[in-house]
């Protein structure tokens, strides 16, 4: 876990890391939320309600979501995080098996609020961008 504190946070500053998507994780996903929507449980629901571009059941896009916590929880600042906001857009669906890499940057600091803004992206094993968000974080040291 990283321990950025504001003053050692610069513009520009990256970090990334790579999630393997899991079946076991939809599942622990679906039993913390309660979700039991079909098009993300059953196969050929999910293939019939895609009109064939989905291989089977779409992984929750909040679960993915989720990530974008740890990125700042752990990454970006990491230890002296406290989410002010994210602003998110889902843009491709994802999949178990997929191998997704989230990546945050730095892209404005705010000295009077000790706020950072990072501009965040995941994207899965093909490269393409399966969300994206920007974060507004406030550093607490």
């Amino acid at each position: 876990m990283n321990e950025y504190k504001y003053d050692e946070i610069q513009v520009g500053l990256k970090e990334s890391f790579c999630v393997h998507i899991t079946k076991e994780m939809e599942d622990s996903f679906r039993t913390i939320t309660g979700d039991m929507n079909p098009l993300h449980i059953d196969d050929d629901f999910a293939r019939a309600s895609g009109d064939g571009k989905f291989p089977g059941h779409v992984t929750f896009g909040m679960m993915t979501a989720s990530f974008y916590s740890t990125l700042a929880g752990v990454y970006i600042p990491g230890k002296y995080s406290l989410i002010h906001s994210v602003d998110l857009k889902f843009l491709k669906p994802v999949f178990a098996g997929n191998d997704l890499t989230v990546t945050g940057e730095v892209v404005e600091k705010v000295d009077a609020l000790k706020l950072i803004q990072v501009k965040c992206k995941i994207v899965n094993e093909k490269n393409e961008a399966v969300s994206k968000a920007g974060m507004k974080i406030v550093v607490l040291r």
